[in-house]
């Protein structure tokens, strides 16, 4: 199939399929005699490793790494493992930093709530981000 045909049956851009030949993702089977792209249902298949790949957080260099230990004719499942555990790694560390901002929203939320009506002064923007609270009367 051309460019056009597997872009729309992928319900993907032609300008994408392009952009993932340029990087070295996917290669089309064959070309015309004019040099028009020809898929197969083999780079269909590709085409799904990549977005599903993708949907999980890889970057396109990762995926490609993994193609090209496939291509290779070396299993990739312990290179996927080391990815897998390295975004893992990643997602902990965002989920703490993501923890303890909200730990702060939290925490500047009761400040504004105490400030009230008084939350600035002369010196301030706002007692409740700057983390004065005018005292109680």
């Amino acid at each position: 199939m051309t460019i056009g045909e597997f872009a729309r049956q992928a319900n993907v851009n032609p300008r994408t399929l392009r952009y993932y030949e340029r990087v070295g993702l996917l290669t089309p089977s064959a070309r015309t005699d004019a040099g028009y792209r020809l898929y197969t249902q083999r780079d269909a298949g590709k085409l799904a490793f990549i977005r599903q790949a993708q949907a999980l957080g890889l970057s396109l260099a990762e995926i490609a790494d993994i193609i090209t230990l496939r291509e290779a004719g070396t299993v990739p499942c312990r290179h996927v493992r080391a990815l897998a555990q390295a975004k893992i790694a990643g997602i902990d560390r965002r989920m703490a930093e993501l923890q303890a901002l909200r730990d702060e929203m939290i925490a500047l939320a009761q400040r504004a709530q105490v400030a009230g009506v008084e939350c600035a002064d002369e010196a301030a923007i706002c007692v409740a981000i700057e983390g004065v609270v005018p005292r109680s009367s």
